[in-house]
C-alpha cells in the first residue's frame, strides 16, 4: 500500500505491516495492476449499446443472462470418478461453450449492426475467459477444442482484446452521435443515453456510500492465514482481529476515494455528452472535453506506477541509467570462478572484446571514451564464457534467479515459457539434488564427503555442474565429477517412453550409459557402442546458435553433448554432412560419431521461421500498400467533390 494519506487515520501499531499489505483484496494470486482502459471509455461505450435498436437490444441484455448461466455452471459441477465435471450428466466444458457458441449464434441473427455485434462479442467472450478457474468449465472448453488457447501463459493476458473493443466501440458513439451522421438527439435517444448515464453513477454512488456492504476488502488467503495466527496465539487474537478492522478501514479509504474520483469523471463527461446532444456545445468542445478528462483520468491512474517520485534520494519506479547497463555486479564467488577458468584462449578474445569495445567509445564525448574498470570486468566473463564449457549452479533459488545467467552459464535462471522436459528434470532431480547438497552444508561436512555425494549426482554431472554456488561471498565449490561439454557413453539402454526414462535417469550412470527411446533405432541403426578410453570430445567453439565440437576416437561411438536437445530446430552436421541426432537421457543430444577425428557442429536452423520471415515481409509490404492506395483514394474523392 506504500505510505499514501490513507494510512495516516490507520492504527499507528499496524501502520507499518499496513504499508506492506497489497491493495488488491480479490483472489487472483498476484497482479501489477489493473487492466484500465477508463471510466469515461466505459462511459462512452454503455452510450453506444444503450443506441442499439431492436431485438438487437435484447440480445445486449442476455449477456446478463449468459454470465449467470456460467457462474451456475461453474459452480454447480460436479467432479465424477474421473475427475470430470459434469452437469446432468453431460461434460461441464461441454455445457459451458454450447451457452457461450448458441449466445454468439443468436446474435448474428438479432443485432442489425455488424460492428457493435463483432466488438462487444470480443468484449464479452475475452472477459469471461479472463475469469479463468472462476470459470473453469469455459477455460476448459477452449483448452480442449480451440487450438493454441492453451499455449496462453496467463488467461489475463487475453484482456488486452477488452482493451481494444471497449475503446472503439466508445469512438463509435462518438462518431455515430455526429449530426452528419444522423446522430441528432431525438427524445427515444436523449431518454436511453439519460437512463444509462444516471445508472452508472447511481452504481458508483452506491459503491461510494455503501462499500463494505458490497465488498469484503480481505480475502480468504489473508482471512485464513491470520485466523490460523490468532489460534496459534490466543492471546494475540484481539490484536489480529483489530488488524483486519484497520487493514479493511485503510481499503475501504482507497477504494472509495477512486470510486468519487470516478464518479466526477461520469458526472462531468455526462454533462458534456448532454449539452452536445441539446447543441448547447459543439463538436470541438466535446472531442476536446472528453479528450481531456481521458487523459487526466489515465494518466492520473499511469502515475501511480510510472512516476518520479523519490524515496531517500532515488527514483522509486525509474532505474538508473549505469544499473540499466549492469544490472548485476560480479561478488566474490563469481571472480573466484573467473580466476580458476581463465585461459590463454579466453585471454586473446578479451583483447579483441576490449579493442572493439575502445572503438565503439570514440564517439563517445568526454568521460564516456574511457572505458570503466566495471566495463573491462564485464567484458573479461563475457570472453571466458565464448571460450570455456563449465556450468554454474546457484543453491539459493535456480530457477527463479537471472544473475548467475549474467555471469556464467547457469543451470539455471528464468524465463516465462518453460521448457517442458526441463522443467520435468528440474521438479524430478534437480530439485531434489539442490536439497541434498544443502542439507549436507547445513549439517556441516567436509570437501571429501561432499565431492563423494557429487560423484553420485549423475544428473548434475550430465548437465556438467563444475561450480556450485552456496555463499555469494565466499569461493564457490568445485564440483570435480562433472562430465564436460560431451563424452563417449560405454552402452545404450533402450525406453519405452517418457515415464519410464525420466525414472530410469536416477538408476544410470549418465558417464556411461545413454538412455534412449525407441523410437531412435532407426537413427543409431548398427552403431557400435564399446568402452574406448581414449576417446575424447573437445567443444572448441562456442556461439548461442553454433557450437563446434573436435571428436576424437578408435572405435567411435554414440556420444552424449551437454545441451538441450530441441529437435525441430538444432541441426548437425559430421564434416559438413548432415546427420540425424537423437535425443538421450530425457533432455540431451546423442550423435553417433565414425572412429577418427571428426567435426561436428549443432547449428539453428528453423525452416518454419525461414519460410514465413519473407511471408511477413511480404504481408507487411501489402498491408502497407493497401492504407497508402486508402489514403490516396481518399485524397482524390475529397478533392474530386471540391
Amino acid at each position: 500500500m506504500g505510505n499514501g494519506a490513507e494510512l495516516s487515520g490507520a492504527d499507528p501499531r499496524f501502520r507499518q505491516n499496513l504499508a506492506q499489505m497489497n491493495r488488491y483484496w480479490g483472489d487472483q494470486l498476484s497482479t501489477s495492476g489493473p487492466q484500465y482502459a477508463g471510466v469515461i471509455v466505459a462511459l462512452l461505450m454503455l452510450l453506444m449499446l444503450v443506441q442499439t435498436e431492436g431485438k438487437g437490444r435484447w440480445w445486449l441484455l442476455g449477456s446478463g443472462l449468459l454470465v449467470l448461466l456460467q457462474i451456475l455452471v461453474s459452480n454447480a459441477a460436479p467432479f465424477d470418478l474421473e475427475n470430470v465435471a459434469t452437469v446432468g450428466g453431460i461434460k461441464a466444458s461441454i455445457v459451458a461453450g454450447l451457452l457461450l457458441v448458441a449466445y454468439l449464434v443468436a446474435g448474428l441473427f438479432l443485432m442489425r449492426d455488424g460492428m457493435v455485434y463483432a466488438l462487444f462479442s470480443a468484449l464479452l467472450v475475452t472477459l469471461l475467459l479472463s475469469w479463468g478457474r472462476n470459470l473453469m468449465p469455459l477455460t476448459d472448453f477452449f483448452l480442449e477444442y480451440v487450438p493454441g488457447y492453451n499455449k496462453f501463459r496467463a488467461v489475463t493476458i487475453i484482456l488486452v482484446v477488452v482493451e481494444l473493443a471497449a475503446p472503439v466501440l466508445a469512438i463509435l458513439f462518438l462518431d455515430r452521435a455526429q449530426p452528419a451522421t444522423g446522430g441528432d438527439w431525438d427524445k427515444v435517444m436523449e431518454k436511453r443515453s439519460l437512463i444509462a448515464m444516471g445508472a452508472l453513477l447511481v452504481l458508483l454512488l452506491a459503491m461510494a456510500l455503501l462499500p463494505d456492504g458490497l465488498f469484503n476488502f480481505v480475502n480468504d488467503q489473508e482471512r485464513s492465514a491470520l485466523m490460523r495466527q490468532a489460534e496459534d496465539s490466543p492471546k494475540m487474537e484481539a490484536q489480529v482481529i483489530a488488524f483486519v478492522d484497520a487493514l479493511k478501514e485503510v481499503r475501504i479509504g482507497i477504494f472509495t476515494a477512486d470510486v468519487w474520483r470516478s464518479f466526477a469523471f461520469v458526472l462531468a463527461a455526462s454533462a458534456l455528452v448532454f449539452l452536445f446532444g441539446r447543441k448547447i456545445i459543439g463538436k470541438v468542445v466535446l472531442i476536446g472535453g472528453l479528450g481531456l478528462l481521458i487523459l487526466l483520468d489515465q494518466w492520473t491512474v499511469d502515475k501511480r506506477y510510472m512516476h518520479n517520485g523519490k524515496e531517500r534520494g532515488r527514483y522509486v519506479h525509474w532505474v538508473d541509467n549505469a544499473v540499466h547497463q549492469q544490472p548485476y555486479t560480479p561478488d566474490a564467488a563469481d571472480k573466484a570462478i573467473l580466476e580458476a577458468e581463465w585461459s590463454p584462449a579466453a585471454g586473446s578474445d578479451h583483447q579483441a572484446a576490449m579493442t572493439r569495445l575502445k572503438e565503439r567509445k570514440q564517439n563517445a564525448g568526454g568521460i564516456n571514451k574511457l572505458v570503466k574498470p566495471e566495463e573491462e570486468l564485464l567484458e573479461r566473463f563475457s570472453s571466458l564464457r565464448r571460450n570455456s564449457d563449465y556450468r554454474v549452479l546457484t543453491l539459493g533459488n535456480p530457477f527463479n534467479d537471472t544473475r548467475v545467467s549474467y555471469f556464467h552459464r547457469s543451470l539455471g535462471g528464468y524465463h516465462g515459457a518453460k521448457l517442458k522436459r526441463y522443467q520435468e528434470v528440474i521438479e524430478f532431480h534437480l530439485g531434489p539434488a539442490i536439497q541434498r547438497v544443502t542439507s549436507m552444508l547445513q549439517s556441516g561436512t567436509s570437501l571429501p564427503e561432499m565431492d563423494s555425494l557429487l560423484a553420485q549426482e549423475g544428473v548434475l554431472n550430465m548437465l556438467n555442474t563444475r561450480y556450485l554456488i552456496y555463499n555469494p561471498e565466499r569461493p564457490p565449490i568445485r564440483n570435480s565429477n562433472a562430465y564436460g561439454a560431451a563424452w563417449f557413453v560405454d552402452e545404450v539402454r533402450w525406453v519405452k517412453n517418457a515415464d519410464e526414462e525420466i525414472l530410469a535417469l536416477s538408476e544410470i550412470d549418465p558417464a556411461t550409459t545413454a538412455l534412449v527411446d525407441e523410437r531412435y533405432r532407426t537413427v543409431l541403426g548398427s552403431t557400435t557402442v564399446v568402452p574406448d578410453p581414449s576417446a575424447s570430445v573437445e567443444l572448441t567453439q562456442y556461439e548461442t546458435n553454433e557450437l563446434t565440437y573436435l571428436v576424437r576416437s578408435n572405435n567411435g561411438g554414440l556420444v552424449i553433448f551437454s545441451e538441450i536437445w530441441y529437435g525441430p530446430d538444432w541441426h548437425a552436421t559430421v564434416d559438413g554432412q548432415p546427420v540425424d541426432h537423437v535425443r538421450a537421457n530425457y533432455i540431451l543430444r546423442g550423435l553417433p560419431v565414425p572412429a577418427g577425428e571428426h567435426t561436428v557442429v549443432f547449428k539453428v536452423s528453423s525452416e518454419p521461421f525461414n519460410t514465413s520471415r519473407p511471408v511477413a515481409m511480404a504481408s507487411s509490404a501489402l498491408v502497407l500498400l493497401v492504407v497508402i492506395g486508402a489514403l490516396v483514394w481518399q485524397a482524390r474523392t475529397a478533392l474530386r467533390a471540391e
